[in-house]
């Protein structure tokens, strides 16, 4: 029996390619099963697939996804096939939404600069003013792809920094630029299948703060960049759920559409082959959650953060005295780093801002630092950006049984290439 949450009547399938071409033709296969092909996915790569096609189908009346999964893994065409898996946001991460809008937010980034304020630690930070001396972003910088419940794009501390599709005349209704949306101008709805990633739920739009609110406006609150574009990429409904087609969808449009980081603040289920293959064929460094149910991702696995992957990095959450918030999942060999996740502050849909806390939260931060150095060193490969950030982290003691190496993240060493602290708190 299949134990994780699943959309009924539904599959997605690879086929391997390796047998006559009509075997792995995406409708030959489904009409072989008396399916229907619901969505082909190719990420942006032409010939990703040549040895075969990922597709979703919808089973026929009658055939359940258990039937329909037992005859496909019997098929020689078949590399893997596995239910359209239903996913939802973490219950753990909540905020209480305000709109108050202060013009001086820097007590509340404790996880820019922490001076101690709120019975925290001074230097239990990323040392953003430190980073902020060497560079602070560009207008021109590369995408940064935040998949999540998208982004309010007309927020008044993001709109400057949200990618915009050049490619793509507003509001005509015509597929401009020929990429399968429509009006796609700030991203892509892949839940609904629309151009429109405006977030209903406010998950996204607290990222994207972490990642990019403006800086230096004299408004709200200002991200690890002052300048960026930061893409919507909306996989989850305004309930905060989602499923397996959708978020391939969101993979496949950020590839597609030139994304050099993608943030993504969610997991749960169990391991999914096409998500997998999806973030492996990218040329993206991911960031990802390692997730809120306290556990040790060693012995039990998250995904998307547990996959081994050469342009993936798992975040744990750390709080404001370089603790490990009791809800924050870790593991010494599974999770690569650890940034602040506990009572951060950040934008809220409708022009506001919220707390939240979770892994969702440290996220962004390291989604930050990574386009803030991709800023400054274009040419950088994913596994090159993924090194810079690791190695400039600062390695700490209280860590170093929770994360690889002791990493909790530092927005000045990556920028340097090396880490500028060894101790176990910083001074």
């Amino acid at each position: 029996m299949i134990k994780a949450d699943y959309v009924p009547g539904q599959v997605i399938v690879r086929t391997r390619g390796d047998n006559a071409r009509a075997l792995t033709d995406s409708t030959s296969f489904a009409d072989k099963y008396g399916a229907t092909v619901a969505d082909k996915f190719e990420f942006g790569q032409s010939g990703l697939f040549d040895k075969g096609e990922m597709m979703q189908l919808n089973l026929p009346a009658g055939m359940t996804t258990e039937q329909a999964i037992a005859k496909m893994k019997s098929d020689p065409a078949v590399a893997y096939v596995e239910p359209n898996y239903i996913y939802h946001l973490d219950s753990k991460e909540q905020g209480q939404p305000s709109n108050a809008a202060p013009n001086d937010l820097v007590p509340e980034l404790w996880g820019m600069n922490n001076t101690g304020q709120n019975g925290g630690t001074a230097g239990c930070d990323i040392d953003a003013p430190a980073a902020w001396q060497i560079h602070t972003g560009r207008n021109d910088a590369p995408i940064i792809a935040v998949i999540d419940t998208g982004i309010d794009y007309n927020h008044p501390d993001l709109a400057a920094n949200i990618w915009t599709n050049k490619g793509e005349i507003p509001g005509n209704g015509i597929d401009d630029d020929g990429n399968g949306v429509i009006d796609d101008v700030h991203g892509f709805n892949a839940n609904a299948q629309t151009g429109d990633p405006m977030d209903g739920h406010g998950h996204g739009s607290h990222c994207a703060g972490t990642i990019g609110a403006v800086g230096n406006n004299g408004i709200g609150v200002v991200g690890v960049n002052h300048h960026a574009q930061i893409m919507a990429v909306k996989i989850f409904d305004d309930s905060g759920s989602t499923d397996s087609a959708a978020i391939l969808r969101g993979i496949e449009y950020a590839t597609k559409m030139g994304a050099k980081i993608t943030s993504n603040s969610w997991g749960g289920g169990g391991a999914s082959e096409a998500q997998k293959e999806a973030f492996a064929s990218s040329p993206a460094l991911h960031i990802m959650a390692a997730g809120n149910n306290y556990m040790n991702n060693d012995v039990y696995p998250n995904y998307p953060s547990n996959y081994e992957l050469s342009n993936n990095i798992a975040v744990a959450a750390s709080d404001r005295n370089d603790k490990k918030p009791g809800f924050s999942n870790y593991g010494a060999t599974t999770v690569d780093i650890a940034a602040p996740g506990k009572d951060i502050y950040s934008c809220a849909p409708g022009g506001g801002y919220q707390m939240m806390s979770g892994t969702s939260m440290a996220t962004p931060h390291v989604a930050g630092v990574a386009g803030l150095v991709a800023s400054a060193f274009p040419d950088l490969t994913p596994e090159q950006l993924k090194e810079r950030i690791l190695n400039g982290a600062d390695k700490l003691d209280s860590w170093k049984s929770k994360v690889v190496d002791g990493n909790r993240l530092n927005a000045h060493g990556a920028l340097l290439g090396h880490a500028v602290n060894q101790q176990e708190t910083k001074v």
